[in-house]
């Protein structure tokens, strides 16, 4: 017969072994910051060297958007793009490009938001020159194919210097509105 007393170790064991997996367990399940929700500092996932192509129904390729780094938050389903470059892919009036430090594209994915340094090509095709805008943020609509910034703009094409306070462009209808105080310099190709 075994006696009670080799049955108490193996309970003991078990005893310890359910005490230490519960500890576990709750120290698991609290975050970091002290019990509260996960915040946006915490994102749901992270891509690096992110690369991503739009076409349209026939498979002609629309835009393009890639960044260094990408972030996605479940809970305001943003996501945030480190050293993002956008470019709208038109044959027939040429590419438009943006680069900047930082982005945030909207849940819907319909809205880009460039932020700090921000910096637009249109490439030079068929009768007119590159043309470069900088500005500290850019407000990009790929489905519309729009652009604005809301704050101060240069803008520099082989004839023109231009500074605004605002600006909207239409990539359709090919029209750039600059609004506030705007300064315009013609330069003269003749040399």
């Amino acid at each position: 017969m075994i006696s009670r007393g080799s049955l108490w170790l193996p309970l003991a064991i078990l005893l310890l072994l359910a005490a230490l997996s519960f500890w576990i367990e709750r120290m698991v399940e609290v975050p970091a910051n002290g019990g509260a929700s996960p915040t946006r500092t915490d994102p749901e996932g992270i891509m690096e060297n992110f690369n991503a192509m739009r076409t349209d129904l026939d498979g002609k390729p629309q835009y393009r958007l890639s960044a260094k780094k990408l972030k996605h938050y479940s809970d305001s389903k943003f996501t945030e793009l480190e050293l993002p470059h956008f470019t709208q892919l038109d044959e027939q009036s040429g590419d438009v490009s943006a680069v900047s430090k930082q982005a945030t594209v909207s849940p819907d994915g319909h809205e880009v938001d460039l932020r700090d340094d921000v910096l637009v090509e249109r490439a030079a095709h068929a009768g007119q020159s590159l043309m470069t805008m900088r500005s500290a943020r850019l407000l990009v609509f790929p489905e519309r194919n729009q652009m604005r910034s809301p704050g101060p703009v240069v803008i520099h094409d082989a004839t023109l210097d231009l500074r605004a306070d605002a600006m909207e462009y239409d990539a359709k209808q090919r029209i750039l509105k600059l609004t506030g105080r705007v300064h315009a310099r013609y330069i003269s190709g003749k040399g």
